[in-house]
């Protein structure tokens, strides 16, 4: 897997993380992932990093597990939605400046957001 694309992963979990821990702490925010995810993204980073994307939020009920198996990306190929990063000059480090930044403001410190 190339640097591009660990670094991406790396992105895309820790942004999961951070919305996935706000929505169990907070109510009006888990409503709002479920309802408009962009809106969420936009409230948790200050800005929506890819619009055009589809986001899907699946919430388990009692008695249920949900398994989601990402889509197969061969190693020569790059989806659209890498590529438009690419091409828009964001990389994991303006990522994690970004959300240091987001984190101190918000009174934290300077490490990766950890909603509160």
């Amino acid at each position: 897997m190339t640097e591009f694309v660990e670094g991406i992963n790396k992105a895309r979990a820790h942004i999961e993380a951070s919305l996935i821990a706000k929505a169990m702490e907070d109510s009006a925010f888990r409503t709002l992932l479920k309802s408009d995810p962009h809106a969420a993204l936009k409230q948790l980073l200050g800005n929506d990093p890819i619009p055009s994307l589809k986001i899907r939020v699946i919430e388990e009920t009692a008695g249920e597990v949900t398994l989601v198996l990402p889509r197969s990306i061969a190693e020569d190929e790059l989806p659209d939605e890498l590529l438009d990063l690419a091409s828009g000059g964001v990389s994991f480090g303006n990522f994690v400046e970004i959300t240091a930044e987001l984190n101190r403001a918000r009174g934290g410190s300077a490490g990766p957001i950890c909603p509160r």
